[in-house]
Order: structure tokens, then sequence, then C-alpha cells
């Protein structure tokens, strides 16, 4: 299976082999700007303009679980966690935050001083890499919320980050 977001307000659920359309994922009012299965297959998060988070199931297409009211701005980018117990998600507001899969309670937030453009787990859960408009990108300790590294060196804004599979 494939999910694809869309500035048309949805994420949709392709079969990969035939590319036929599954399933249309509706939630979202503005656009959809990230999607990820989580790592069972059953579920699907989405981030939106709408600065709204929505946990699918990837079977029904029904909504879940919706996380609103905590980021300000658009978010950008989504994922679950390898262990699949955790959301990353990123925004414009300046910030990626850590929720609960299963109720969605905030568990942490990470801040920047500029938009935050993409955010991921290393694939051992135990770092965050989150890539921002001011050039540079950043590694943090997922259990303290801390940063551990700061990467610079690009000349423009980075849009994307993410860990190799060794860590």
């Amino acid at each position: 299976l494939v999910v694809t977001a869309s500035v048309d307000r949805t994420a949709r659920v392709w079969n990969a082999e035939n590319g036929t359309l599954i399933l249309v994922l509706e939630g979202h009012t503005l656009a959809v700007y990230g999607c990820a299965f989580a790592p069972d297959g059953k579920h699907i998060v989405t981030a939106g303009r709408d600065e709204k988070v929505c946990v699918f199931s990837a079977e029904t297409g029904e909504c879940q679980l919706t996380i609103e009211g905590e980021h300000t701005d658009a978010l950008t980018c989504c994922c679950f966690s390898h262990d699949g117990k955790y959301i990353l998600t990123s925004s414009w507001d300046q910030t990626a935050r850590i929720w609960k899969a299963t109720d969605g309670t905030q568990v942490k937030t990470l801040t920047h001083e500029d938009r935050v453009n993409s955010c991921a787990f290393s694939f051992d859960d135990q770092l965050i890499v989150t890539a921002c408009r001011v050039k540079i990108v950043r590694i943090w300790d997922t259990q303290r919320g801390q940063l551990k590294h700061t990467l610079a060196g690009h000349s423009d804004y980075v849009r994307y980050s993410c860990f190799s599979t060794d860590g």
C-alpha cells in the first residue's frame, strides 16, 4: 500500500501493485502536508495546514483520533515511532511535538527559533531529527527532549532529514 497527502484536503491509500485507489481519508479542512503508516500497518497519521493531526484506520478509513489545539500553525510532517507508541509532528509554529499514539496526549515539545519543516525518529526511537528553515538540522534525545547536536552548513533552509537504518 501507498499513502499520499494532498492540498485537496485528503490523504489517499493506493494499491502499489495495480495502482487502484483503496481509501480516501477525509478529516482536514485545509491541505494535508504529511502522512505515514504505523509500523503495524493498521493506522495512518496525517498532518495538515489546519494545525490538526488525524489518525485513521488503514482498513476502514475512519478517523479514530484527532489531535488539535496545541500546534498554532501548519503541520509540515508526521510519523509514528518504530515501536508504534508515539506520533511525532513538526510545524511552522517553531515546534516539533511528541504525542502518545493511543490517546493523543502530548509528551514533549521540542522548541526551535523558526519553522520546522520535517521530523523523524531514529530506528531505535532513541533520537529525533528535525529540519529547520534557519538552515540547520537538530538531533534530539527522545526520552529527555533535550538537544544533542546542531548540524549547520546548508546555505538555504533545510526541507527534510532522516536517519539511516543503522542510526
